[in-house]
């Protein structure tokens, strides 16, 4: 008997021929689930009512929001384009020159401007820009209001080095701050961000409030091949969303209730204050007047409703009457506004604003922004009669 004959040979043979039957057995098998998965996950979530995105069939390359930003970490690529579609909305975001949700904007005019700082309310997340807080009171309000806001987990301390680094450069005489308690507080925090945005380039507050960043910055950041391959399963594969809203609805499903209006530490209010008092500088120093706008949740509006609980409303007024800085908490005024419905304001797939919240938010803001213009007005005017 030869030795390729022999009957350890043999076995070997048939163990491998037996291994490579297995891998083609469960192969075939993972397809035939795999394809079963995506036609069920295909039926379900367009013969339902999806509360989540869905595939675009436009392959997004390079992630719209991406930490490519040496100074505040996460914003978006010049000049770029984004298919973004939800349960409840099909939007196409496109960017500046300069990285900005925007039309395009000259550094220097010689009309009144506003430049608008905030994270994916102010930015607009799944509506058109056409209803858009801001684009809403552009057209209202006869002044440019620059929208530099933008998602990805973006807070007050990343509005202050934003503004500093770059919108400050763009003449304007007021800079309007739209803070969301809802995760501002949690996105200044670094134990939070140990936990949550785990391996992300993103600036904190230390203890004794000097910055630290996390991670390293990557100009390329979403451009990798397994970002390519999630890119195209994003774009095409239903399975994958249903995927990811499974994953995330376990994950929320986890955490207990919170209210960024009620639920924030001595901590967290601290390093909201040296944020604002960070972009009052800036303000000062660019001759500017600086405003702050509180936007709720619907969290918020349900706590406001059980028990009228709005602690960091008074809080963030008080700070302001103390620097001199107008504050506008849009709580109050929204829940009046709502005719016993508050989730008319927010997505029916998301918690962002729908068309009907950013429409009730203006038209709060519209008249508190007009009696801010004739201050500006009436202190300039002063100004020019002093030097006469």
């Amino acid at each position: 008997m030869s030795p390729a004959e022999s009957p350890s040979n043999g076995r070997r043979k048939s163990s491998l021929q037996s291994f490579l039957s297995f891998l083609k057995v469960g192969g075939i098998n993972f397809l035939i689930f795999a394809v079963l998965a995506e036609l069920c996950s295909l039926v379900y979530i367009n013969v339902t009512n999806w509360p989540s995105s869905k595939p675009t069939y436009h392959v997004n390359y390079n992630s719209f929001w991406a930490d490519i930003n040496p100074a505040f970490g996460v914003w978006h690529r010049p000049n770029g384009k984004f298919y973004h579609q939800g349960g409840c909305f099909n939007v196409v975001y496109t960017t500046n020159s300069y990285g900005a949700r925007d039309v395009e904007r000259s550094l220097h005019s010689e009309k009144p401007r506003t430049v608008v700082l905030g994270d994916s309310f102010i930015e607009g997340l799944g509506v058109a820009d056409q209803y858009r807080l801001t684009n809403i009171l552009e057209k209202d309000m006869s002044r440019e209001y620059l929208n530099f806001g933008t998602g990805g987990d973006f807070g007050p301390l990343q509005y202050a080095l934003l503004y500093k680094t770059l919108a400050a450069k763009f003449d304007h005489n007021v800079v309007l701050v739209a803070v969301l308690p809802d995760n501002d507080f949690r996105d200044m925090s670094l134990e939070w961000g140990k936990t949550h945005h785990a391996g992300r380039y993103r600036p904190y507050y230390a203890g004794d409030f000097s910055i630290v960043y996390t991670g390293k910055v990557d100009p390329n950041a979403g451009e990798g091949f397994w970002d390519r391959v999630e890119a195209y399963l994003r774009a095409y594969l239903a399975s994958y969303h249903v995927g990811q809203f499974l994953y995330s609805s376990l994950y929320w499903r986890m955490a207990p209730p919170y209210s960024g209006y009620n639920d924030y530490s001595g901590v967290d209010f601290a390093r909201l204050e040296h944020a604002l008092a960070d972009i009052r500088a800036t303000a000062e120093a660019h001759h500017a007047r600086m405003a702050v706008v509180l936007i709720p949740t619907y969290t918020d509006f349900l706590r406001y409703r059980q028990s009228r609980a709005d602690r960091v409303g008074p809080a963030v007024e008080h700070w302001g009457q103390s620097n001199g800085v107008p504050v506008k908490d849009l709580l109050p005024e929204m829940d009046a506004r709502a005719g016993g419905n508050v989730r008319d304001y927010f997505l029916k797939c998301d918690g962002h604003w729908s068309q009907q919240g950013g429409k009730v938010a203006a038209e709060v803001l519209e008249p508190w922004l007009a009696q801010l213009d004739q201050s500006i007005d009436k202190g300039g005017a002063n100004a020019a009669a002093e030097k006469k």
